[in-house]
């Protein structure tokens, strides 16, 4: 079994190069089929070097594609982006319409298009997919999803069909699934709107903790890693993030009281702290930041 599956990418990757000329002669590629597609979808673009390549997680509960895209716009294109999510995207396709540009192109993927979040902005994708300078990367996974779309938004995307079926679980994908339901724990949903109103500073506190649970979380278990109290200060301290302990300690007591963040004691008196949500989560909350 486990030789099939490795015999089974080994044949979509040597298709590789085979989408990065589709992408090249302007068509735009929507992958379906059984099994997370999520993981083979990045490695392919990680390997687009030529260009800035742009993810978006339409799987994600929280995910606001109005910030999404005013963030590609002012920090990959340097754009002032106001209006709605149609008028940030006619914004967008404008300048790859510029001569003036200073960047050439841009890939843009789009695991799970069809996700609940983004089924009401597929005119406004389409407008992005329309460009011949931005190359688009769509996965798929309800039957139906071809549904979604109007022959117009069919036109602008240019779709090219391929099987990419993986049998690979829906780790991540389905890692929201609970947490809009727990009551005693706050979602990713209610991480983002926390972190919102805070300072940059603040959110670099809490990518310090977030990173290191990445980092350290163990495969298959939901509880990730925790960070002693003071190895946490201080590595906030070391990047500049806060200049005391008192306003360290000020900035966690904001966490705590919005449950972003909990922490435990053990016997000897040794505080540890933690985000109580699973990696995968935390590296798309990190991602919409």
């Amino acid at each position: 079994h486990k030789h099939e599956l490795q015999l089974l990418e080994s044949l979509h990757r040597r298709q590789f190069r085979q989408w990065y000329f589709e992408l090249s002669n302007k068509f735009n590629l929507v992958f379906y089929g059984y099994g997370s597609k999520r993981r083979l979808i990045n490695m392919f673009a990680s390997q687009c070097s030529d260009a800035p390549v742009v993810i978006i997680n339409g799987y994600f509960p929280a995910l606001n594609l109005k910030q999404t895209l005013e963030k590609i716009a002012s920090e990959a294109l340097e754009l002032s982006a106001t209006g709605s999510v149609a008028d940030i995207a006619a914004l967008i396709h404008g300048y790859f319409e510029s001569k003036s540009r200073a960047i050439d192109h841009m890939y843009v993927v789009v695991h799970n298009i069809d996700g609940l979040c983004l089924r009401k902005h597929q005119a406004a994708l389409s407008v992005l997919a329309s460009s011949p300078r931005i190359h688009f990367l769509a996965s798929v996974d309800h039957i139906e999803a071809p549904l979604i779309w109007d022959t117009s938004s069919i036109t602008k995307f240019n779709w090219i069909w391929h099987d990419l079926t993986t049998f690979e679980p829906y780790t991540v994908e389905t890692s929201y699934e609970n947490l809009s339901t727990e009551t005693k724990e706050i979602g990713p949903r209610g991480v983002l709107h926390v972190l919102a109103s805070l300072t940059e500073n603040a959110k670099g506190v809490f990518r310090v903790l977030a990173e290191f649970q990445i980092a350290e979380s163990i495969m298959d278990t939901k509880q990730s890693a925790e960070m002693p109290y003071n190895s946490y200060f201080t590595m906030c301290r070391d990047q500049f993030l806060v200049s005391s302990e008192t306003t360290f300690r000020s900035q966690l007591t904001e966490f705590r009281d919005h449950k972003v963040i909990q922490s435990r004691h053990t016997p000897d008196g040794t505080e540890f702290v933690f985000i109580p949500l699973p990696s995968s989560t935390l590296e798309t909350i990190l991602e919409s930041m």
